[in-house]
């Protein structure tokens, strides 16, 4: 009777084994024939590839009523220079009132006031999305601003900028109907005349 039990858990442990035990994979290559001289191997390859996209280069500031991209009138010093839009101040120029700098990579310039954080802004047309500002025409400026104010004799303009009531645009112009003078000024900036 024990020899029974033995033998009927053995073939029990057998039989399970086989219900649950996973196929080892054949390695060997499937070979299909329809002709029996001519043998065709099947060979079959997972390959996994990364693909990486680089990030879009920053959008190019525009020079807009409030400023020049991230760079906006009112900010502070700190603030200005956090943007990485202009450089340290300029040599050779008082610092009681104001402080000049560079906006970089356009040939332009930024005060920045002690009292008031970044008071001017000037630009050229490449800065903008309508083509007026310094190297605009004078025909551009007065097709996109019907409410210029004259100023100097008709050599020079202001208008408010559009949406923003603390903020002027200014421009100057010269004989030939370009214009060689263009900013964006808060109205209480105190870096010059």
């Amino acid at each position: 009777m024990k020899r029974s039990i033995v033998l009927l858990a053995v073939a029990a442990a057998f039989g399970l084994t086989a219900c649950t035990s996973t196929p080892t994979p054949d390695a060997t290559p499937t070979t299909t024939t329809s002709d029996p001289t001519t043998a065709a191997t099947v060979v079959t390859e997972v390959v996994t590839a990364t693909v990486t996209k680089e990030a879009p280069p920053p959008a190019k500031p525009v020079m807009d009523s409030f400023g020049y991209g991230p760079l906006k009138l009112g900010m502070t010093l700190q603030q200005a220079l956090d943007t990485k839009l202009i450089g340290p101040a300029k040599p050779g120029n008082p610092a009681d009132l104001c402080t000049l700098h560079d906006l970089l990579g356009t040939g332009q310039s930024v005060y920045v006031s002690k009292k008031i954080g970044v008071a001017n802004i000037y630009f050229t047309a490449a800065m903008t999305s309508d083509g007026v500002g310094v190297g605009g025409t004078e025909a551009a400026l007065k097709a996109k601003y019907s409410n210029l104010v004259e100023r100097h004799g008709g050599d020079s303009w202001t208008v408010p900028a559009p949406g923003n009531p603390t903020a002027w645009f200014d421009f100057s112009g010269n004989p030939q109907d370009t214009l060689d003078g263009a900013l964006l000024r808060h109205v209480d900036q105190d870096c010059h005349s």
